[in-house]
């Protein structure tokens, strides 16, 4: 009997899977994004009486916006990094450095004083 050949595998709930070359679920949302940019666009050329290349460029954002989002912020990123990298903009955020330390309020002095 010849040997078996033994082949690392991953389990299912280690890999989320992939779908138009982005990982697990992220496709929704450049997915909803172009639903809703063409809705916007429909509505404003039906609707709205407006012109066809004036609504396109209305729903235009609708479909980048969500686009961008999951290039810039989700895809192949570790998990948690939009809500981080936001935390980092709109904080002082918080460092080991203690050069980079925010001041303590308790004290009104920096911390590295």
């Amino acid at each position: 009997m010849e040997q078996l050949e033994r082949t690392r595998t991953n389990a299912a709930t280690d890999s989320k899977g992939q779908a138009f070359g982005l990982s697990g679920n992220l496709f929704l949302y450049p997915i909803g994004g172009m639903v809703f940019a063409l809705t916007i666009s429909t509505l404003c050329f039906g609707a709205f009486n407006i012109s066809l290349a004036i609504s396109i460029i209305i729903g235009i954002p609708f479909m980048i916006i969500p686009v961008a989002y999951v290039v810039l912020f989700k895809h192949n990123k570790p998990k948690g990094f939009d809500k981080d990298f936001i935390d980092n903009i709109s904080s002082s955020g918080f460092s080991i450095a203690r050069s980079n330390q925010p001041s303590n309020p308790r004290f009104g002095i920096a911390a590295h004083d």
